[in-house]
């Protein structure tokens, strides 16, 4: 009933605010979302929700905004009359939603205490785990592209060691506050936030579940994220001018001294920031004018970008010396209606792959297979953590990239790929130390939780 009437919430307002059916939908269903993730995040990790959150506000909130607006108003505009996108759109986002919760799971309802108990077995060797990956995360520049790439997803593992420290007690906070703030750091110098604000997004996930705070702490914390968005938002624009292409240098210096001139209300709250923040929330558009463009093309591809990306995450470079390159826009300039730099991010989208495979009707079935995918990863993490609760943190690093809206589909095909490869390696070389039913790791945490006690 709570579900309904939360629906029913979103569904008026976006009909008042609007006067048309579809924004009514998109918001009752970002309503009934955003419900679940404050209300049900004590009692679950809701790590579902939130991919939902985030691709019902790129591909249904930001578009019914977007049709609202006055053109004048509106740097990415859709190609394509209204009814026709949500007519894709919506079932494409209900198909997603039912793929993604389709295959039954409870690594949702992680154990907290095994986790705990898991992390405290291992607190000595979770911390050199940690200053490994802090340690990798400033070298991988210097490391060749593939091979890179594989010490860059060891790298993460530093949010896993992290997190699972901040489940023993107190006393280890340190670790995450020390792993994010590098995180954020680096995204200050170098004027790249999306990868810093999701990994504290996760923690905050994890945080909420791990200490079930009340409802309003919540929501304040929401607030307080959505603020920092603006910010980042309002100030990315002019650090990356003076810093990429004029004469300042990428320091913290720089950054403060930009940051506090434009930290006021009409540049963070200010209507031009609330549209630029729009804009670049809208997935949509890229969709629509693919939509558009493949319209006037009848160029379908079938499956034949998708063995590209196949190509392209499974065979190493001497094997398939013309695979595609990671960051390659060659797929987005062909099929996309615009073209861009190498130097530009943007990123087709699964809704839009599937329209340049098949039409219509490839969008439905593209936004189903990767619910699909999605859920099939979520039953491996499972059996990871029949070994041991510990390891469904490793879910993070394996899908941190994939659960992004605006990521490439060629981007999430190899992030799994060879996620899964890294991760499945590190579950079979640590099992033992991790896993809670051999005696060994029995005797030692009922020594440790006598000592707790004493």
């Amino acid at each position: 009933m709570n579900n309904l009437i939360s629906f029913l919430i979103g569904f008026c307002f976006g009909y008042l605010a609007f006067n048309e059916f579809y924004a009514a939908i998109s918001f009752g269903l970002l309503s009934f979302i955003f419900t679940k993730v404050v209300f049900e995040s004590n009692n679950r990790f809701v790590f579902r929700e939130w991919t939902l959150l985030l691709y019902c506000l790129n591909y249904l909130v930001a578009p019914s905004i977007t049709y609202g607006l006055d053109s004048q108003d509106v740097n990415y505009a859709m190609k394509i009359p209204s009814s026709d996108y949500f007519k894709l759109a919506i079932p494409a986002f209900l198909l997603f939603s039912i793929g993604l919760f389709i295959l039954p799971t409870q690594i949702f309802k992680i154990n907290f205490d095994q986790i705990k108990n898991g992390s405290l077995i291992n607190e000595k060797f979770l911390v050199r785990i940690t200053i490994l990956g802090i340690a990798l995360r400033y070298i991988i520049g210097v490391i060749p592209s593939e091979l890179g790439f594989l010490v860059y997803l060891i790298s993460l593992i530093r949010f896993v060691s992290a997190f699972a420290l901040f489940s023993i007690s107190k006393r280890f906070w340190y670790w995450s506050l020390i792993v994010l703030l590098l995180e954020l750091f680096n995204a200050i110098i170098s004027g790249m936030y999306h990868d810093a604000i999701m990994w504290i997004i996760f923690f905050g996930l994890y945080f909420v579940y791990a200490m079930k705070p009340k409802t309003l702490i919540k929501i304040i914390g929401g607030i307080i994220l959505i603020i920092i968005v603006l910010f980042v938002q309002s100030f990315k624009s002019i650090y990356r001018s003076e810093v990429w292409y004029g004469s300042k240098e990428a320091n913290l210096t720089t950054a403060y001294n930009l940051g506090s001139e434009n930290a006021n209300s009409n540049n963070v709250l200010g209507s031009e920031n609330l549209l630029s923040t729009l804009n670049r929330g809208n997935q949509a558009w890229i969709f629509a004018s693919t939509v558009e463009n493949m319209d006037k093309l009848k160029n379908f591809q079938g499956l034949n970008n998708v063995n590209k990306y196949l190509e392209a995450a499974l065979l190493p470079r001497f094997l398939a010396p013309n695979k595609l390159s990671s960051g390659d826009k060659e797929i987005f300039n062909e099929f996309s209606g615009h073209e861009i730099n190498q130097g530009t991010s943007m990123g087709l989208g699964i809704f839009a792959d599937g329209y340049i495979a098949y039409g219509i009707w490839g969008v439905y079935v593209f936004g189903f297979v990767l619910g699909i995918i999605f859920s099939l990863t979520f039953k491996l993490v499972e059996r990871w953590c029949k070994v041991s609760p510990f390891y469904v943190l490793l879910l993070l690093p394996l899908l941190n990239y994939a659960v992004r809206p605006d990521c490439e589909l060629q981007t999430t095909i190899n992030h799994l790929v060879k996620g899964i490869f890294i991760y499945e390696i590190l579950v079979f070389l640590t099992r033992n130390r991790f896993s809670l039913e051999s005696q060994e790791n029995k005797r030692k945490l009922i020594h440790l939780n006598l000592v707790t006690k004493k």
